[in-house]
């Protein structure tokens, strides 16, 4: 297994909200695993073995972006990529995206269940045309959100007319194109150009279920991640080596280089 592992889907708060946040969560059934801030997820890094964490935080109304974003950028570290954040409420500026670009986030983190929302909604499209244009990669939760009522806002059939309607757009899709709707995800997604990372749901799903999809997806395009602080990390770090039906140059890809390519690591952090 090679050094450099890296987790593509964690979250962090403000010290001064975090507790409150995990308190929320745990209200609707999502206990945590460390406590939400930045030196809880490092600590948490440490005992799995983890070197690169990429975080991020959702808004829920527009006049957040900016703020949050400059929360984002201060967490920024050789070993804390953050995502920025969006709203789907903002219009669309080329130029504000590019400067989030140039302040050095590689791409964003969008939640339409939270955000409120149809992921293939038109009026998201110049979003996407722009983050596309700009080389920037966006990270949808798909499917349902255990926190959240349905009807789900990012299945994997709105997903794919994303990827028709962008090609060029580097699509990232949380737990594996849903959670417990793993059937819709194969039927739609699986052999296409889109990522799709283990956050959540890698302990979850039918063994079998996860073996058939690492066999017809391009190994090229999974990404480790856990969700931390709601699962932890070290039990999913453990269990994703254990893996018997992955090669350990399969493990190395999911684990850390497909990542690295995509955030442009070329070397860890020293």
């Amino acid at each position: 297994m090679q050094d450099k592992i890296i987790d593509f889907h964690t979250h962090i708060f403000p010290s001064d909200m975090a507790a409150k946040t995990l308190e929320d969560m745990d209200k609707r059934s999502i206990p945590s695993y460390s406590d939400g801030t930045l030196p809880g997820l490092i600590h948490s890094m440490d005992t799995a073995g983890i070197e690169i964490s990429v975080v991020s935080r959702i808004t829920t109304r527009p006049d957040q972006v900016e703020a949050i974003n400059e929360w984002l950028l201060s967490t920024k570290q050789a070993r804390i990529h953050p995502l920025a954040t969006w709203h789907p409420d903002l219009s669309v500026d080329p130029d504000t995206i590019k400067r989030l670009k140039d302040q050095g986030f590689k791409g964003f983190k969008l939640h339409p269940d939270y955000q409120g929302f149809i992921v293939d909604d038109k009026g998201m499209f110049p979003f996407y045309e722009v983050a596309q244009t700009e080389g920037m990669f966006i990270l949808f939760h798909a499917g349902l959100d255990r926190g959240l009522p349905g009807p789900l806002n990012a299945p994997p059939e709105r997903l794919l007319k994303i990827h028709e309607a962008f090609p060029d757009l580097t699509v990232i899709l949380a737990h594996m194109g849903g959670e417990e709707i793993y059937d819709r995800t194969e039927k739609c997604l699986l052999g296409r150009d889109i990522y799709l990372d283990t956050s959540f749901v890698l302990r979850k799903m039918p063994l079998k279920v996860l073996e058939r999809f690492v066999n017809r997806h391009p190994i090229e395009r999974f990404l480790f991640g856990t969700d931390s602080p709601w699962v932890d990390q070290n039990l999913d770090m453990k269990f994703f080596k254990s893996l018997p039906f992955l090669t350990e140059a399969a493990k190395e890809k999911i684990i850390g280089t497909n990542a690295a390519q995509l955030l442009g690591i070329t070397e860890g952090p020293h």
